[in-house]
């Protein structure tokens, strides 16, 4: 028996043999003569043709098995056939340089990639996996005789666990998810579309495992932990043993955590805490409510920027959607932050033209900097909160700026919005409404005094900030290990906004995979953070945990944890209460 620890990115535990995903070192690379140029030219339109065809299938599978919020990944997907710098850039790189539409289109990938990479936006590293599926999928239609992936699953009886470098959404959507019981990734990130589907489907997921595919062998038993980040190759008789008896008491913890949908979270001393939900996809308000949650604590409205249909940023389709959630969660408070992308995403000539290093040119900046879209959003927020307080007596909307860095950013858009308001008609209706900060940089974090009397309310997105404190990207697998959230240095800084907030009064919350992690919430609570904004389904598993959690034990752990020299020595400090967190964590008795 072998065993690995990756990250559990999505929770559960399964046992199953491997299907190993092998990586495709097919490099076919040739010069055409001229007779040949049109013929590379309908394969490529061959492939494209049958890549929009397949995405649309999905599409429509997606949505009538899973839902429509999932399904809307696959529109967005097919968008990217119709980009510029893709498809029509390999079709002319055949024609100019005649070469063969595989070479061409590796070509265009790695160029666009590169406009990407240059473009430092975080809406548009987030849409790395996508451009990694979408052109990969491309690639196997050039040579439609590759076997897929989903072939390769049905050749082993179920249940099966899929081993692969990084997994595409479309590959995965293809699944036949009666027999794959869980998911091991040598990169990819929580946020990825594979992990969201898999989460909702309730599949664990443990990404982070390098040299999986070369280390698991088709066949082998394997026993996965979707939470620990545990993987064991060929388990032994006892270990598979205890392995059953960790998924049934997962199983039970299911039907336990039911049973928590109404509590309150309090800690065992009797200190209240506020768990609310993350949602990307407004039509998963059920899931949220299901999971008990206080309220949404971030609406990412980049979905919308996602949903495949040119009217949908227009100011009363805006309207239509956010009127809709807030009646939905009524009387539960809803935080939808702005547009967090530095551009219309079908504007091609802003991804390739002009200054080329736009490092942080995103949230607040850009709706400062281009501001029609930023208009149109505030009137649309400002009219449906408007119509809800008709509705229902009460206002129950607050407005999140994203990537906020100073006190006097936040007054500047402060400003803009109360003018926006005025040139519309709007300005009773944006009285009370709380507008507040997202604190992602260090900057905005070493000045949260300053910027917390600026504004209504503070959250901090722990993911960017993680990773702008330690110059990591988190979508570069090269660096996956020194992105660290038990980094003394995030840690202190933590504090330091917890410290800021509270000196002004003002609500705060932290959001972003820490906020999803029980054994992290019990160092933000120790640090003075009582709200939190997670996944739906982690919110009864961290309330769990919060029962069973002493905040003064919690103080004592952040004081030592901010004093550590390094991620390693947190690590050492929490071990003492990570197998406690564990199993409080999927129901195991306390003394069990």
């Amino acid at each position: 028996m072998t065993k690995y620890n990756g990250r559990g990115v999505a929770p559960g535990v399964a046992m199953g043999r491997a299907v190993v995903a092998a990586r495709d070192a097919r490099d076919v690379r040739y010069r055409l003569a001229a007779s040949g140029v049109d013929r590379e030219r309908q394969r490529l339109r061959a492939a494209r043709d049958r890549t929009r065809q397949q995405l649309e299938e999905i599409s429509a599978r997606v949505s009538r098995t899973v839902g429509p919020a999932q399904a809307s990944i696959f529109a967005a997907q097919t968008m990217m056939l119709d980009d510029p710098l893709l498809v029509s850039r390999a079709d002319a790189l055949i024609r100019a340089e005649r070469i063969n539409a595989d070479w061409a289109l590796q070509r265009a990938i790695e160029e666009l990639h590169g406009v990407f990479a240059r473009e430092g936006d975080a809406w548009l590293s987030e849409r790395v996996g996508d451009l990694a599926d979408v052109s990969g999928r491309l690639q196997r239609n050039l040579r439609p005789d590759q076997d897929p992936l989903a072939d390769l699953i049905r050749e082993l009886e179920p249940p099966v666990i899929v081993v692969a470098r990084e997994l595409p959404a479309s590959v995965a959507a293809q699944f036949d998810w009666t027999r794959v019981r869980g998911l091991v990734c040598e990169v990819g990130s929580p946020t990825h579309h594979t992990v969201i589907l898999a989460r909702s489907l309730g599949v664990p997921v443990v990404i982070g495992l390098s040299g999986a595919t070369q280390a698991i062998t088709p066949g082998q038993l394997l026993a996965i932990d979707g939470m620990s980040g545990e993987v064991a190759v060929d388990p032994t008789e006892d270990v598979q043993e205890r392995w059953k008896q960790r998924a049934e008491l997962a199983r039970a913890a299911l039907s336990a955590l039911d049973d928590l949908r109404g509590r309150p979270a309090v800690t065992a001393d009797g200190v209240r805490v506020v768990l609310e939900a993350n949602l990307e996809i407004a039509d998963e308000i059920a899931r949220v409510l299901d999971a008990g949650a206080e309220g949404i604590g971030l609406y990412r409205s980049e979905f919308l920027l996602d949903a495949g249909h040119p009217d949908s940023t227009g100011e009363d389709a805006q309207v239509a959607v956010y009127s809709g959630m807030l009646a939905a969660m009524a009387p539960k408070p809803v935080t939808i932050r702005t547009f967090d992308a530095g551009e219309d995403r079908g504007d091609v000539a802003w991804r390739t033209g002009g200054h080329r290093d736009r490092f942080g040119l995103r949230g607040i900046r850009s709706g400062l900097q281009h501001d029609e879209r930023f208009r149109t959003q505030i009137r649309a927020l400002i009219r449906a909160n408007a119509a809800t307080t008709r509705a229902t007596g009460a206002g129950t909307l607050r407005v999140l700026l994203p990537f906020v860095t100073s006190a006097e950013e936040m007054r500047d858009a402060r400003r803009m919005i109360a003018a926006i308001a005025r040139e519309a008609g709007l300005a009773a209706e944006l009285e009370g409404l709380p507008i507040g900060a997202m604190i992602e940089v260090p900057a905005a974090a070493l000045t949260t005094d300053a910027l917390a009397r600026e504004a209504d309310f503070l959250s901090v997105g722990t993911n960017d900030l993680i990773q702008y404190t330690l110059a990591v990207d988190r979508t570069d697998e090269r660096l996956a290990g020194h992105y660290e959230p038990m980094a003394p240095a995030v840690l202190r800084l933590l504090r330091l906004i917890a410290v800021g907030a509270r000196g002004e009064d003002r609500p705060l919350s932290v959001c972003g995979e820490m906020a999803a992690d029980p054994l992290l919430v019990s160092l933000l609570v120790g640090l003075g953070f009582r709200r939190f904004s997670m996944t739906p389904s982690a919110i009864p598993i961290v309330k769990r945990a919060l029962l069973a959690l002493d905040s003064r034990e919690a103080r004592t752990l952040a004081r030592h944890a901010v004093r550590a020299a390094s991620a390693e020595a947190v690590h050492q400090l929490l071990l003492p209460i990570a197998d406690a967190m564990h199993a409080r964590a999927v129901g195991q008795p306390e003394n069990g």
